[in-house]
């Protein structure tokens, strides 16, 4: 009679069959059921380690065509407004300013699991030109500044931070206020009067407050209004740059190193 049985059915009942002796001896024999476990797992991680290693280097690739095509529009984008620019003083008689700023190209090599929303470390330092207070872009937009410098490396404090404090102006109404993170992944424009009407969208950017730090770097855009908190209606902001993966940043930098170190990782 076994043999007119459907195999599929009978594979499903040696299955169940299996299974239901797997739980009773792992019931019956804890310690032993542990160290089978564990061996097994063992066992199992070789041959699983080459597909883990390539689906991380695809994904690694893939993150880096997408930022760098993302990085290249935005070139683009900047040098059609730096010739706008030039040829407008060039009208008006004035000659172009020469410029000293650049962007020092740098990697993340480390960022700790309890402040990934506060810190990463980079491996550019005052011997590339980097600077305490210089901002910090990807994707074309500011996602930090730097905190401390070493010779060889530097500390990004980020946008996500609940102590980075930075002054932002909302490029359409010219309002002013903070941004400020949550160590949650957030961002969040403060001190905006509970009257004011913001449209989904609108740009942010940085304000004039140093000289390690010019205005009109994008940070992102209106999102939507918080809870009124002591007479201020916060709004989030959405970064235009990827927080979750950061592989790739630059540095903005003044001075000779930067021109020569903005190319190299």
């Amino acid at each position: 009679m076994v043999s007119k049985l459907n195999p599929i059915l009978v594979n499903s009942l040696l299955a169940i069959f299996c299974g239901l002796m797997f739980l009773w001896f792992t019931h019956s024999f804890p310690g032993v059921s542990k160290i089978m476990i564990d061996d097994v797992g063992i066992a199992l991680s070789y041959p699983e380690m080459p597909a883990f290693e390539l689906r991380t280097l695809v994904q690694a690739a893939g993150n880096w065509v997408m930022e760098r095509r993302s990085l290249q529009q935005r070139n683009r984008e900047l040098e059609l407004e730096n010739l706008e620019l030039r040829t407008a003083l060039q009208q008006t008689g004035m000659a172009p300013p020469v410029s000293t700023v650049g962007l020092v190209g740098a990697r993340v090599t480390l960022r700790y699991p309890d402040a990934w929303w506060k810190e990463v470390r980079v491996n550019r330092g005052s011997s590339h030109g980097v600077v305490v207070g210089a901002p910090v872009l990807s994707d074309g937009f500011m996602i930090g500044r730097v905190a401390r410098v070493g010779e060889d490396f530097s500390w990004v404090e980020l946008v996500t931070s609940s102590t980075f404090l930075l002054a932002a102006v909302v490029n359409d109404t010219w309002d002013l206020g903070v941004i400020n993170g949550d160590d949650m992944g957030n961002v969040w424009l403060m001190f905006m009067p509970p009257d004011k009407e913001f449209k989904r969208g609108m740009m942010v950017s940085t304000a004039l407050v140093g000289d390690y730090l010019p205005p009109g770097i994008p940070i992102g855009m209106i999102w939507g209004a918080g809870e009124l908190r002591d007479g201020f209606l916060p709004h989030r902001v959405a970064s235009g740059a990827h927080l979750t993966q950061l592989y790739n940043v630059q540095i903005l930098s003044s001075g000779a190193d930067s021109a020569s170190s903005g190319a190299s990782f």
